[in-house]
């Protein structure tokens, strides 16, 4: 299994045109990206990993995503993303993304993929500190965008962690988001990964947000950053985010100095920018009853 999501890595890289140092972190954040959602940034996710909290019950929304993808033949290269995402119940969620690489005239290139979504939240004591905790996976073909032989799945199981603290009322809400996940084809398991995540929100208008991928306390400094604010207004939500951030600065033994003292590689980086659209359907089936 290994091998073949290695060969599903190099694929991405050589078709993104990306030249990046071939890490397991970076390689897992390109894994990331390319299989999650278009999540509403800093509420039922951080940017690329999936928070606790669910969208709600009979709640819809349709989401649009695009990110930079290197360069092919002097041209630019963009990853897009549309997912449909719904609320089965306040602890379920399931959904669907299509994505298209497409080039910088907006010329689709031949390369789609088709990724299937469900997160179920299983703990929720429904006050501040104490978490919520959501069992969820991706599942992505590597054959063709078919379904129809386990043994051509690639799945992306993942367990989360959430916990927030309401400040001032509602004024300000900050929460902390832990996911531990993996791969597996065929009953084979990849390496284990663990992300870290924070996102404040004020008066649910303005959302800023922040995630470590690949974190390890053993490793420290080789995890990749991403970050990104967004705005919401009624229905609609509208984020910028900057990904493939790394530290600039030498590991040494002391973890702490490694955090205060790190300067970020800024130059280098990716953007990505996300728009969505929600409905929710519950809300107003309520009010005109």
């Amino acid at each position: 299994m290994y091998k073949k999501l290695l060969i599903f890595t190099v694929m991405l890289l050589l078709c993104l045109g990306q030249l990046i140092a071939s890490t397991e972190e970076l390689e897992f954040a390109l894994f990331k990206r390319t299989v999650s959602p278009v999540m509403k940034w800093g509420e039922n996710g951080v940017l690329t990993i999936p928070k606790a909290t669910t969208i709600g019950r009979t709640n819809v929304y349709v989401g649009a995503m695009g990110q930079e993808a290197g360069m092919l033949n002097n041209l630019n290269l963009y990853l897009t993303s549309a997912t449909l995402m719904a609320g089965s119940s306040e602890d379920v969620e399931i959904g669907y993304t299509r994505r298209q690489l497409i080039w910088e005239d907006f010329y689709f290139t031949d390369i789609a993929m088709d990724t299937f979504h469900l997160k179920t939240r299983v703990l929720d004591f429904g006050a501040n500190l104490l978490p919520q905790v959501a069992l969820g996976v991706n599942g992505v073909s590597l054959v063709d965008n078919a379904f129809t032989d386990k043994r051509d799945i690639l799945f992306n199981p993942y367990i989360a962690a959430t916990s927030k603290i309401s400040l001032l009322g509602k004024f300000l809400e900050i929460s902390v988001t832990g996911v531990a996940e993996t791969i597996t084809n065929q009953g084979e398991f990849g390496p284990m990964q663990v992300s870290l995540g924070a996102d404040a929100n004020l008066l649910s208008f303005l959302y800023v947000f922040g995630e470590l991928q690949g974190f390890n306390m053993e490793k420290p400094n080789q995890e990749v950053i991403n970050i990104g604010a967004k705005a919401r207004l009624g229905w609609i939500s509208a984020g910028v985010g900057m990904f493939n951030i790394m530290r600039e600065k030498d590991v040494t033994e002391d973890i702490v100095e490694n955090i205060m003292s790190s300067t970020f590689d800024l130059e280098n980086a990716n953007y990505m920018a996300s728009v969505i659209v929600q409905v929710p359907f519950g809300k107003l089936f309520a009010e005109n009853r």
